[in-house]
This record gives C-alpha cells, sequence and structure tokens, in this order.
C-alpha cells in the first residue's frame, strides 16, 4: 500500500511532555501531513531549557510550553490542526480517539500511569526517555510490549526517580531519540512493516549507536481478546475487503485473497477482513487466525452493513 499526506491528514495524535523529546519529534509528525496533534504540559519555558527545547526562545520564558509549541505549527504547519491543552494530561476517565498517543514527560510516575492507561484503551502507545547520555524508547500495543514488561520490576517508582536538573541530559540524544519515535510512528501510521513491534531500543550516547532488545522472542504469548468495536476505536487498525467495491472509504483496502496473508504479516497487528455477504471473511478470518499471534476478526454480514457501523464509529 502506498501513502502520501493525504492518507495522514485524518491521522490524530496526542502529545503529553512538550519539552526536548517534543521539540525533536513533533516537527517531523506534523511536517510529513498528520493533520490533527493535541499536546498538553502545565509547565513553563524556563531558562535551563533552552538548550534542548530548541522550538523556545528567550522570549518564551515563563510562557506555557504547549502553547509555545502550538503557537510553533501554527506558523510552520498552518494546514495542520494543532491545539493544546495548558496542564498535564489527566483525562483518564474520558473518551479517547486518537489513533497514536506519545509519552514525552520526565517522571517514571506519570509514565506508569500513561502505560497503563492507554494499554488498557488498545490506544497504542509509544514511551520515551532521554537522561544524561543514554536513550530508550518502546512501543505499547496489542501484539507487542506490554507495560508490565516495561515496569514490572519497578516496586516503587518514587525511588528511583531522577532528575534531568541533577543528572543533565545530553541535548544530542534528546533530539536522537525524539526522533528515531517520530520515523517509528510514521512506519506505524503508514502501516509500514514495524521491526520495533515487540521490543525495546536503546540509544548510547558514547558510542552514538542503537541496541534493540527482544522480550521473549521464542516465547509464544497468549493471544489478546478484543472485539471488533475496540479494533475501530484505533483508526491505524488495517481493514481488508476481499475482492473489488466501489466507493470504498479510504481506510478500507482492496485485496485479493492471494494476497491478504502477506499483507497481515506485513501490517504485524490486529485487523479486520471484510467481503460482500461476510462469509469469504469469516472463513479468511478463522484461517489466518492459525498463523498470527494477534487477533484477525470478520465482520460477518454484508459490506453496507459494516460501513454504517464504521462512519458511526467516527461520529
Amino acid at each position: 500500500m502506498t501513502w502520501d499526506q493525504d492518507y495522514l491528514r485524518d491521522k490524530r495524535i496526542l502529545v503529553i511532555g512538550c519539552g526536548g523529546l517534543a521539540h525533536a519529534a513533533l516537527p517531523y509528525l506534523v511536517s510529513s501531513g498528520i493533520g490533527n496533534a493535541t499536546l498538553f504540559d502545565g509547565d513553563l519555558v524556563e531558562v535551563s531549557n533552552l538548550n534542548r527545547q530548541h522550538l523556545f526562545t528567550p522570549e518564551d520564558i515563563g510562557r506555557n510550553k504547549a502553547r509555545v509549541l502550538t503557537e510553533y505549527c501554527a506558523r510552520h504547519f498552518p494546514d495542520a490542526n494543532v491545539s493544546c491543552e495548558e496542564r498535564m494530561f489527566d483525562d483518564f476517565e474520558k473518551e479517547q480517539s486518537f489513533d497514536l498517543v506519545f509519552d514525552f514527560t520526565d517522571r517514571l510516575a506519570t509514565k506508569l500511569e500513561l502505560a497503563k492507561h492507554f494499554e488498557k484503551q488498545h490506544i497504542p502507545f509509544f514511551y520515551a526517555a532521554a537522561q544524561m547520555n543514554a536513550g530508550s524508547s518502546a512501543f505499547v500495543q496489542l501484539n507487542s510490549i506490554t507495560t508490565e514488561m516495561l515496569f514490572g520490576h519497578i516496586t516503587d517508582s518514587n525511588k528511583v526517580e531522577r532528575d534531568c536538573t541533577t543528572d543533565g541530559v545530553w541535548p544530542t540524544v534528546v533530539a536522537a531519540v525524539g526522533i528515531h519515535v517520530a520515523h517509528q510512528a510514521l512506519q506505524f501510521l503508514t502501516l509500514s512493516p514495524c521491526a520495533f513491534v515487540g521490543a525495546i531500543d536503546y540509544y548510547d550516547g558514547v558510542s552514538g549507536l542503537w541496541s534493540r532488545f527482544h522480550f521473549n522472542p521464542k516465547q509464544e504469548l497468549p493471544k489478546p481478546s478484543i472485539t471488533l468495536n475496540e479494533l475501530l476505536k484505533d483508526r491505524s487498525t488495517p481493514i481488508f475487503f476481499l475482492g473489488e467495491a466501489d466507493g470504498l472509504p479510504t481506510d478500507v483496502i482492496s485485496i485479493t485473497a492471494s494476497e491478504l496473508k502477506e499483507a497481515i504479516a506485513f501490517a504485524n497487528r490486529p485487523c479486520i477482513l471484510l467481503c460482500e455477504t461476510g462469509l469469504r471473511a469469516k472463513t479468511a478470518a478463522e484461517q489466518l487466525s492459525k498463523h498470527f499471534n494477534f487477533p484477525i476478526l470478520s465482520w460477518n454480514q454484508n459490506l453496507d452493513s459494516f460501513l454504517h457501523l464504521l462512519y458511526e464509529s467516527k461520529v
């Protein structure tokens, strides 16, 4: 499947934390065509931020970070819809409709809380961190790393908190991690191969090299359970239609049966199968589910009824 900026225009991302990682990632995400971004941060710009949060200027000192980044995007990317909340994200009880979330915060306790929340909501989530001369990133999603894998060894996050003010952080490390995550996010949103699924990436600022560590690559994980409505909430879910039909929405991919297995392996994530009557889709989902360790769901009714459901899920 090819993609262009029109494909990304309807994507919605949530950026939590507007420090150095967001400065490195956000311009590339928006300039690549992502049409909607919401930024959360309650902090104000300080003098100490300027060395690594390069989109801020001395004139911004004392202003809210999310507000300043929103104004930057409005000047440089006027076609994008970028909004902000001048506070830390705490909408844990509200319904979310984002395609992808980025945790660019700098407190471990906050990261743990955010990861648990969005994993429970089945919303794809990027974790990123930078400290001193090292950084890391990981992707929390079905058939991927879980919150337990990332943070299960921590019994009290307050006892292992680190502080950039005390420890310091290399601006180049922050930039490297932010750009790395932005590139992976674009791979995910455009259904490109995602080699980072099931791994944590570590950046060593001394050597300048990335390392990738897979969690139990030979261990077959239990297949997660998810409903079709939950999959539809993730707007990046691949939706495959077996055959050809006129007037299909842009997020429904027309495909032949012989191409289907390869396309699902390429996407490497839960997906939905359709056909005109629902019968072929049901049979294909049952057979292909044996080959993949993530849900493959089918719509067992006609195409028109699914398109109605798809429309309702976006309203």
